[in-house]
């Protein structure tokens, strides 16, 4: 393993208020918020190999997650609670992106949207460790498979498999009620799947 971060911006006092989990940290006091960037400088250290340019934005949520779990445990917290608070504190901050999903897939354009900007965002952020394909599919659809997921990889190794399903609801929450796109699939790595096979399908109008 290598000992050494590769990207000098992975410093956690500045990932963390660029992770989902900022508006909680604001309420940590100064003792709790110094606990978790000690974890999160260690979580670093032990994952070096996956903090290349590409993986910022994930590790920024999936590490300060992670660090949090950690930090509740070692206060004396039951794993299972320290997970519920951190998918709470997620989901709650996500909350805001639920309403401006739903007006983005209001248009027609939508999942054609999709079909063009969603492998070239993730080529420039899928890092080591991915292995995502973005299959041929028909004109109104959209399809994302991952077959190797970081999360998946990570929470795995620190026996927390359970906290890849908590980052797999928010593309639930995020995708599963759109006003002309449905949101597809028919497993998840983090409930157990061998990928996540998504697919956005243009709904029809009904005449």
């Amino acid at each position: 393993m290598k000992s050494e971060i590769m990207n000098k911006k992975y410093i956690p006092r500045k990932m963390i208020p660029r992770s989902r989990f900022r508006d909680l940290y604001k309420e940590w006091d100064e003792e709790d918020r110094a606990l978790l960037i000690d974890k999160m400088n260690v979580l670093l250290f032990e994952n070096s190999q996956y903090t290349d340019s590409k993986n910022y934005g994930f590790l920024c949520n999936l590490l300060t997650s992670l660090a949090i779990v950690q930090v509740l445990e070692s206060k004396g917290m039951p794993r299972k609670e320290a997970e519920q608070y951190t998918a709470d504190a997620m989901y709650k901050f996500i909350e805001p992106q639920i309403k401006s999903m739903k007006k983005l897939a209001n248009n027609g354009w939508f999942v054609r949207f999709l079909k063009l900007t969603m492998p070239m965002k993730f080529r420039n952020t899928l890092g080591y460790g991915w292995d995502v394909e973005f299959p041929k599919c028909g004109r109104d659809e959209f399809s994302m498979i991952t077959h190797k997921c970081i999360f998946h990889q990570i929470f795995e190794k620190y026996g927390m498999p359970e906290m890849t399903a908590i980052f797999c609801k928010v593309d639930d929450i995020l995708y599963s009620d759109l006003p002309r796109a449905d949101f597809l699939y028919s497993q998840q790595i983090g409930n157990g799947g061998t990928m996540c096979d998504y697919k956005f399908r243009r709904k029809k109008l009904s005449v």
